[in-house]
């Protein structure tokens, strides 16, 4: 039996999150219609992932103190490897999560112990070639992390095994030095319609409402696979591994499954964690994508930022697409 593993390298904090029915005016005060404390971050797709029976490991830093110990203890509960270093003096961060009635998110977060990361923690990993290693964009928000998956990237420039890049909201502000970096592992670059719109615009290509459009535009740009994710209006995956322009790249449509989103926390989280296990199976990429966006959507249907549902929900739903 193989000992492949998902290994995620990111950061695990914990939310405190709020049900709102809408954001307060600048000076105001509401009341929360509901609250909850629960681990996030990368939690919520070691989750996912766990969720399909994938062996999986936390790589990132924790901390000590009482909001660390949640962490610890709830990574330990899904069966997580938490094998990254513990930061001594210095708690686990939290994230305010204040959710809409309509199922918009709005965060605000601290900076703890997950950000301070010794830079050679990635690169003293033990990452074999069928492993899978998710690269968490968040990380290029703080100097210690972004030194460790430069410092990582470069030492495995080339690897085989699959590697998933989530660039995140913070698409625009992650350095060219560190993209040039990840490019070294050929990554497969999961981004949503906001970040594939600024992407476009930052290596000034074709400007474009067409999303199909933009994932040509940038799987070429980028010689790798790319997948634009639209929510509700599904995806669009194309491999521009060796193309010789945008028009020579196949594009194919990812449906998703219709909902009524109750809270999107965590929706992209799940997809990333179920795209990363069936990686891990060595799942045909279009099914694993079509699984992914199930995951993804059907999240939405339930309060909290951890809420993939199991396995045979999802494949029962996809079958169905």
């Amino acid at each position: 039996m193989s000992n492949a593993k998902f290994v995620y390298f990111g950061q695990v904090i914990v939310d405190y999150s709020l049900a709102i029915d809408s954001l307060p005016e600048r000076g105001g005060d509401i009341f929360a219609s509901r609250s909850s404390i629960n681990t996030g971050g990368g939690y919520n797709t070691l989750y996912a992932a766990r969720k399909m029976g994938a062996r999986s490991q936390y790589a990132g830093a924790l901390g000590e103190g009482p909001t660390a110990d949640i962490a610890r203890q709830a990574l330990d509960e899904i069966g997580v490897e938490v094998t990254g270093p513990r930061i001594p003096s210095r708690d686990t961060g939290i994230c305010i999560a204040m959710t809409e009635a309509d199922g918009e998110r709005t965060f605000v977060s601290t900076r703890g112990a997950e950000t301070m990361l010794p830079h050679d923690a990635y690169e003293k990993c033990e990452v074999a070639d069928d492993d899978v290693v998710y690269i968490c964009g968040y990380s290029f928000c703080h100097e210690d992390n972004t030194q460790a998956v430069d410092r990582f990237a470069r030492a495995h420039a080339g690897r085989e095994g699959f590697t998933l890049f989530d660039i995140g909201p913070m698409v625009a502000d992650v350095s060219d030095e560190s993209l040039e970096a990840v490019a070294l592992l050929t990554p497969f670059w999961s981004i949503n319609e906001r970040e594939s719109g600024i992407l476009c615009e930052r290596f000034g290509l074709e400007q474009t409402d067409d999303f199909a459009r933009r994932c040509q535009l940038l799987a070429h740009h980028l010689q790798t696979q790319v997948l634009v994710r639209a929510g509700k209006r599904g995806a669009w995956y194309g491999d521009g591994r060796d193309s010789d322009s945008p028009d020579s790249v196949r594009i194919d449509t990812i449906p998703t499954p219709t909902v009524t989103p109750v809270d999107t926390n965590g929706a992209g989280d799940a997809h990333a964690g179920v795209l990363c296990a069936a990686m891990l199976e060595g799942m045909e990429m279009l099914d694993a994508l079509k699984l992914a966006n199930c995951a993804g959507a059907l999240s939405t249907e339930h309060y909290g930022p951890a809420t993939c549902p199991d396995r045979e929900r999802l494949e029962e739903v996809a079958a169905h697409l």
